[in-house]
């Protein structure tokens, strides 16, 4: 039943919907279903938990939450011990 809630959403724009095409690109059909299901239980879980409604953040919400890549990967090379300068030119 919860895989068919999950496939209910494929013409929305929200975050289960996000959730399921990111993991269909990775791992196929079958899997992002039985991954959205259990998304969707995880949400009903903690909102019965915590007795709290449920905000819909969108299906950006994972891009806006994750830090620039090029960031990132600077702090890691720093971390690693490399004196990292950013410029602004372009790799040929």
């Amino acid at each position: 039943m919860a895989v068919q809630c999950a496939l209910a959403t494929t013409r929305q724009h929200n975050r289960i919907t996000a959730h399921r095409k990111r993991i269909t690109k990775r791992q196929g059909k079958m899997k992002a279903r039985v991954a959205s299901a259990h998304f969707i239980l995880t949400i009903a879980y903690n909102i019965l938990k915590t007795g709290e409604p449920y905000e819909e953040l969108g299906p950006k919400y994972v891009h806006h939450k994750q830090p620039d890549k090029e960031q990132k990967i600077i702090e890691y090379l720093k971390k690693k011990g490399y004196t990292v300068a950013a410029s602004d030119q372009q790799a040929a």
